[in-house]
Order: structure tokens, then sequence, then C-alpha cells
């Protein structure tokens, strides 16, 4: 696990910092508390914050105040908080202000280490926890409240991230698929678009059946159009392999660009509205919604 130590003593930092390597935990030791902060927040793969409650800078309450805010953010992150008081007042507040364990001053080797194995089952826990919260557990792609959740925050920041595209698709015929080879094949199809899909770069979801969406940023109308045509070749030219022979499918897309002020529901509408074309014009193709001409004064 990577570890932030946030201890102002040089010589109980380095004591700590030995028990935790010794664990094999990549340790940043910090002084200043407020300078392990600014690294939390600049650093997202931070598992453990170990702080003192007296410290440089903020102090190690703030620390575990603020932490417990980015917890809710990230997930899975553990936050122990210790001092050399064994006041039981002290305890309770750190515990409320935000810390998941407490420790006193001085450390015992074996203590910490056991602190820590709860710390990293407690991770793992809440990673799993999210993991089934957020992701289609056959694709292991996001899911549709986890996608729209992504893509409302991409939308609010428009401005930052212009030419935002949605291509949706899905699987042509799909429905024969299962009826010919069974749901075990029709599941194998699935998970063959899937792993094709998540090669591109954006927001990719399986919205439900046979039905995906990916969410592209700083992308024109004709990238991201041709962006879904190259997605559509590779999945008409994959074999999904059967026990004595294989199938061969094929999707149909439709993409949009987003129109300033609209919510991510329209945005989709009208993808949507592209795809049917591709449907109706033959499948296995790619469709875009004409663009907008300027309006003239």
């Amino acid at each position: 696990m990577k570890v932030v130590l946030i201890e102002r003593d040089p010589e109980d930092s380095r004591v700590i910092q030995f028990m935790l390597e010794s664990r094999k935990e990549t340790v940043f030791p910090f002084a200043n508390a407020t300078q392990a902060w600014n690294f939390i927040e600049s650093n997202s793969d931070i598992d453990v914050i170990i702080t003192a409650l007296s410290t440089e800078g903020i102090s190690g309450l703030e620390v575990c105040w603020n932490a417990r805010v980015l917890a809710d953010q990230r997930k899975g992150l553990y936050v122990i908080a210790m001092s050399e008081s064994d006041d039981a007042e002290l305890l309770v507040e750190a515990l409320d202000t935000g810390a998941d364990d407490f420790l006193q001053k001085p450390l015992h080797e074996e203590t910490l280490h056991a602190r820590m194995r709860v710390a990293e089952r407690m991770i793992m826990l809440q990673k799993q926890l999210v993991q089934l919260a957020t992701r289609d557990p056959m694709t292991d792609l996001y899911n549709r409240r986890a996608f729209f959740e992504q893509a409302n925050k991409l939308v609010q920041q428009a401005r930052m991230s212009p030419n935002i595209c949605a291509i949706m698709f899905d699987i042509d015929h799909f429905k024969a698929v299962n009826d010919t080879y069974g749901h075990d094949v029709g599941d194998e199809v699935i998970k063959a678009v899937a792993r094709l899909a998540s090669r591109e770069d954006g927001i990719l979801a399986r919205l439900g059946g046979e039905e995906f969406v990916l969410l592209t940023h700083n992308h024109s109308l004709l990238e991201a159009s041709r962006m879904a045509d190259r997605l559509r070749k590779e999945i008409a030219a994959t074999e999904v392999k059967l026990n004595k022979s294989s199938v061969t499918i094929t999707s149909s897309f439709g993409v949009a660009l987003y129109r300033e002020g609209e919510t991510i529901d329209d945005l989709l509408k009208r993808a949507d509205l592209a795809l049917y074309k591709s449907k109706n014009d033959g499948r296995n193709r790619v469709s875009a919604e004409r663009p907008r001409m300027a309006q003239s004064a």
C-alpha cells in the first residue's frame, strides 16, 4: 500500500517509516501537514494516511477531516491518527473528526503491523463495494448509474472539455445469436465487444443488454465518427469461438455532438436517433447526426 506519514519529530518519523517499510509499504514521510495534504490531493493512489495530531502547518485533526471528505470521492482511503496523549476525549475527537483508527505513541511494531492489516482489509472491502456499485459484472465496464455520474461531471466541465461526443452502438441481430447458439454464447459475444471497445479513449458503459455507449471529449464529430467506424470494422472482423465453430457479428453505431446547455439525456437521445438510422439503412454502419448550421444574423 502507499502510505503518507505525517510526523514532525524526525526520529519518530524514521522509526515509523522503518516499521512500515519492513511490511513492504511505500512510505511518503512529511514533517509539515500542509505539504503532506497538497501531496495527497495531487496523488489519487494513496491508500493510508498516518498522521500525528500535533503537526506543523494544518493540524492533524484537519487532516483527518479533509481526508474523510476526500475519501467520499475516492473510496478506499484509511486514516490513522496518533498521539502521545491517552486522553479519551482526544481519541473520541479524532475518530469523530474522520480518523478510522487511533494509535498511542510510542508505537509498537507488532501493533502497527496489526493495524495496517486491518487497514488493508478495509480498503479491499471498500474497493469491492465500489466495484459492485459502479461496474457491470459481465463486462467490467461502467454500469448505467456510474456512466451517468461520470458523464454529468464531464458535461458540467464542458467549457474545459470541448467537443464532447456520444457514440451509441449495439450488436446487430443479437436476439438471433441467443436463439441460435444460446445465452452462454451471447454472453461471450457481449464480452468480446466490450473488450474491443475498451481500447478506445473515453467513458465507456454497458447500458443494458447488447447496448453500449462511449462518451469522448476533445474529439470533433468527424473524429468520433472515424473512431466508431474503426471499432465497427474490428467487431466485424472478430470471431467468437464456439466448441466446434465460431460466430461473427456486426454492430451499428450512432454519433452525436454535445450542444451547449443540453443534458446528457438530450445528447444520448440524438445519438440514439443516429443509431436507429444505421439500423434502418441496413445495419453494420455508422451514422452521425447532421451538424447544426450557424444561424445567419
